[in-house]
């Protein structure tokens, strides 16, 4: 009621039930649903099993009340009413799979990947000209398709099926060219990249070694390729799924940050040849890298790009896509630094008195919102609209973004504030707003943030939400830690904020 939420609360998987079997805070499936419908969850997922008979025995021995069990249906009905659902419960079979790989849909799926790539590091390797004589591509997630989707991807759920299926089942000993007919095409790094080159540049590949496993029997051929290469494409990474062959999604936590497998081994013998490196990471976590980072010409963060990731990889590694993504977190040096985050408390980020560790520096290897680009971009210009401001104002914070080198790129500006002083320890920065700017060379563009002074609140002592009269810092940058240009204003007074008028978005205008 105090969030002013009208909609439906749904359990996670399972989570009902675990309440019983799990957390133990109920000796039954009764007592379990009971808890559950109490404390406002409407609906139990994945199926009924707390909530059907459980529930009447609870109400039948008194222990709930007919009130909410009623509310909890009337909230669900009402959206499916809103849905149409009893007008038009079930879907057009007829149509339903036309709206499934289509042309717009593998463009958007091409152009979310371009648009996610972080490039992490560039000593001027990349982008690679396409006329290369001889190009190595390298690395386990190579010619993987597989590895480019997510752990809830269709063949990811295939795999769970299949490795849970109990003997006997149909899904043991299926046909698996009958399954593949549902698979969706999957451009691999290795097939952009072919598709990207020259006709006369000679692409070689070999995959070294698999994602996990300790067999190193395929790094002379991948060394051989090396040595014969004008520069290599070295694609590392994970293989993500549910299942305990993979090396990353749910259920297949780690406690180590090192590539799996042998691929840091890889990595070692690859740039021992001596050559142009460029190191693709097809990932779903960070891993330690900075040996890496020390040692590779170029590191380009792809995450786990789908199913035209090798032709977004491609275009990258080409140039013919300038990259403009940024990390939505903080790469760590070492395990041993977790957790890390940007926006940490005053007192965070300090080993001891002099700072660091011992044997390590406590600042990430590359800070949350780090990416690079092929271009350069100048800060200039911040203009700050009010010197103090209150409850239900905004304060406009106004520069201008130039691209100051020689190719059209993309920037996501980002501004970052501090309340300096205040009755709670407060972080060192917050991200408040960013927009990503397109711009050709030379081009100038003024962006302004109109931020809410509401969006500043926080919870005090008494776990009031609000705002506190005190000086803001004002950063804007390129990241978290490429802070441009600062300022600041000043709140005027203290104010309640109701939460269901908790202002979490920042407006962003581009002239």
């Amino acid at each position: 009621d105090k969030l002013g939420f009208d909609g439906v609360v749904v359990s996670d998987y399972e989570a009902v039930l675990m309440i019983h079997n799990y957390h133990y805070l109920a000796e039954n499936l009764t007592n379990a649903g009971r808890l559950a419908i109490q404390a406002g969850i409407d609906v139990e997922l994945p199926t009924v099993v707390c909530y059907g008979d459980p529930l009447k025995t609870a109400l039948e021995a008194g222990d709930l009340d007919l009130e909410t069990i009623d509310t909890a249906v009337s909230r669900h009905l009402q959206k499916k009413m809103e849905l149409g659902l009893f007008e038009n419960p079930y879907v057009d079979e007829k149509t339903v799979l036309d709206v499934f790989e289509t042309p717009e849909q593998r463009e958007l799926a091409r152009e979310i990947a371009r648009k996610s790539m972080v490039l992490l590091k560039n000593d001027g390797m990349l982008p690679l000209k396409k006329s290369i004589d001889t190009l190595a591509v390298i690395g386990p997630n190579a010619d993987n398709g597989r590895s480019q989707l997510g752990d809830y991807s269709y063949a990811a759920t295939f795999e769970l099926m299949t490795f849970q299926a109990p003997e006997g089942s149909s899904f043991v000993n299926c046909d698996p060219q009958s399954i593949k007919q549902h698979e969706n095409k999957i451009i691999t790094v290795l097939e952009g990249i072919r598709e990207s080159v020259s006709p006369q540049t000679k692409v070689l590949y070999a995959k070294g070694c698999a994602n996990i496993g300790d067999d190193q029997s395929g790094f002379d051929e991948a060394v051989n390729l090396a040595k014969q290469a004008d520069a290599v494409v070295l694609v590392l990474g994970d293989w993500s799924g549910l299942t305990p062959k993979c090396t990353t999604g749910e259920f297949r936590d780690t406690s180590d940050l090192t590539l799996p497998g042998t691929q840091f081994e890889l990595a070692k013998a690859i740039l021992e040849t001596g050559k142009p490196v460029a190191v693709v990471l097809v990932n779903g976590r960070p891993y330690m890298l900075p040996w890496l980072d020390e040692n590779a010409n170029s590191i380009l963060e792809a995450w786990l790009p789908g199913e035209e990731g090798g032709s977004a990889v491609a275009e990258v590694l080409f140039g013919d896509v300038n990259p403009g993504g940024k990390l939505p977190l903080s790469y760590p040096r070492h395990v041993g630094q977790l957790p890390l985050f940007y926006n940490h408390k005053p007192s965070g980020m300090k080993s001891n008195i002099y700072g660091d560790y011992v044997t390590e520096k406590v600042t990430p290897l590359y800070p949350f919102g780090h990416g690079l680009s092929y271009t350069t971009f100048s800060y200039s210009g911040l203009i700050i609209s009010k010197q103090a401001a209150e409850h239900g104002e905004s304060v406009d914070i106004s520069l201008q973004v130039t691209n100051s080198g020689d190719v059209a790129g993309e920037e996501i500006v980002q501004l970052y504030t501090r309340d300096e002083y205040a009755s709670m320890p407060r972080p060192v920065k917050e991200l408040r707003g960013y927009n990503r700017i397109a711009l050709e060379p030379l081009q100038t563009k003024s962006i302004t943030f109109h931020l809410p002074v509401d969006q500043l609140a926080f919870f005090d002592k008494g776990l009031n939400l609000g705002i506190e009269a005190g000086r803001i810092l004002i950063m804007v940058g390129g990241s978290s830690d490429d802070i441009r240009l600062t300022g600041e204003f000043q709140i005027s007074n203290d104010a309640k904020i109701p939460l269901n008028e908790r202002v979490f978005f920042c407006p962003v205008s581009i002239s």
